[in-house]
């Protein structure tokens, strides 16, 4: 019975769960939603009316952490260390992220320059605390790939469109472990593949519609209106 995920295209928690999957070989179904006007069926089985949901067959699992780590449990080739405590560490790194994931919402939002240098300080200040937890390479714990690099791909994707506008973001004097990480995540087949090939085009145009500071380096002509979906990061 292949799992089958429900969320967004632009939504970065699901795109941790299709990388997972993706680097498993586990075949899976997708389908995508406008979260300002779900479906009824959604609303029914969403009880925090959020995504991603997945489903096995009618069983429902719901939040993003939670289905990541049945992915890691159901399917071969675990991703989380076999040492408890490590294992414990990695999933306090995951949670990190989260805030980490925060800074670059803000990062898309804040609209005077001030607020947004603001937001890219706390940022860096958090990659400080990032950097020094990293172990090795080219993953987070070193030779293996493990829920840590799933967890932090989406982001890095992210700021990565946003370094672009905005040289700076990502500081690879400041951060060289980060900054290495980075490229062997981004360069992943798993994690090129666990997007819509539209991700970045839809980005860019969600950026437009916020009209945050960040959006006066766009080419005002190259976008139009950006999905109607909640709450993407």
């Amino acid at each position: 019975m292949k799992p089958k995920l429900i969320s967004f295209k632009l939504c970065p928690f699901v795109q941790r769960s299709v990388i997972a999957l993706l680097y498993k070989q586990v075949e899976y179904d997708i389908d995508y939603i406008d979260l300002a006007d779900p479906p009824a069926w959604f609303v029914k089985l969403s009880p925090l009316k959020k995504v991603p949901l997945l489903l096995i067959g009618d069983q429902v699992i719901f939040e993003s952490a939670v289905i990541d780590e049945y992915i890691d449990e159901a399917y071969p080739r675990r991703l989380h260390p076999a040492d408890l405590v490590q294992r414990a560490q990695n999933r306090s790194w995951i949670e990190f992220g989260n805030t980490c994931m925060g800074s670059a919402f803000d990062l898309s939002v804040k609209r005077e320059q001030a607020e947004f240098d603001a937001a890219r300080a706390q940022l860096a200040e958090r990659f400080d605390q990032l950097e020094t937890a990293i172990s090795g390479t080219p993953y987070f714990n070193g030779a293996d790939f493990s829920l840590v690099d799933v967890s932090y791909a989406p982001l890095f994707q992210r700021l990565a469109y946003l370094d672009e506008l905005s040289p700076g973001i990502l500081d690879a004097n400041r951060h060289p472990k980060i900054d290495a990480w980075q490229r062997q995540l981004l360069q992943l087949d798993a994690v090129q593949r666990s997007t819509v090939p539209e991700i970045k085009t839809l980005y860019l145009n969600m950026l437009h519609k916020r009209q945050g500071y960040i959006a006066r380096f766009l080419d005002p002509q190259a976008h139009g209106e950006a999905p109607s979906e909640q709450s993407v990061y």
